[in-house]
């Protein structure tokens, strides 16, 4: 029979704040409101990445990668595809590989990964694909300016839970300070993380 639980989630806010002045949106074009909009979102979306990878648990939500029992791949020595087939290995050991698997890292480890042979004497490399997005050992692999120097994190993603509490909100207060002229521009986007299953991840570090 199975066992059920719950899984509690707690909203937590990450916000942006700027002001503009008066004489820049008249001499700007396009649209200074705009722009600055689109750029406070776009700050907020990095800080909801950050907070599901590595998430302090402590007004932030808990990450994947600090959740407790995650699985881990030894690390400290060059990395090759043995490694990367035992990420996949520590899933499957406890059944939770599935088609959502893929692994996310840094843009250097990649880098490395696209210049290092699958096995010796092999011309594919470990990474096919570009920097941005490719696939390794037959999954999905991406890169995040989000992630750790020399990390690496794999798991099956449908398994990280991610609660959002309405929509990202941007608003615009013309009056912020009437006196001086200055607009005052806010992002708020309340969320939190979730790790259904954490032996559906493995995390590795000091990769090289």
């Amino acid at each position: 029979n199975q066992t059920f639980a719950q899984l509690a989630l707690t909203p937590r806010t990450v916000g942006a704040y700027t002001q503009i002045s008066r004489l820049l949106q008249l001499q700007s074009s396009p649209d200074a409101e705009s722009l600055i909009l689109t750029d406070l979102a776009r700050q907020v979306a990095i800080a909801a990445d950050l907070a599901t990878l590595y998430g302090t648990g402590t007004e932030q939500p808990t990450g994947i990668t600090q959740t407790a029992s995650i699985g881990t791949l030894a690390s400290g020595s060059s990395f090759d595809m043995a490694d990367i087939l035992e990420f996949q290995t520590d899933v499957a050991a406890n059944n939770a590989l599935n088609s959502s698997f893929g692994y996310v890292t840094t843009a250097a480890v990649a880098a490395l990964a696209m210049t290092r042979p699958k096995f010796t004497g092999a011309v594919e490399a470990i990474w096919a694909g570009n920097v941005l997005d490719g696939t390794m050992a037959g999954f999905k692999a991406m890169t995040s300016a989000q992630m750790s120097a020399g990390t690496m994190l794999a798991g099956s993603w449908d398994t990280c839970t991610v609660g959002e509490w309405g929509v990202l909100e941007l608003a615009v207060n013309p009056n912020d300070n009437f006196a001086q002229g200055l607009t005052g521009l806010r992002a708020f986007f309340t969320m939190d993380v979730g790790v259904k299953y954490a032996g559906a991840w493995s995390y590795g570090t000091s990769l090289t």
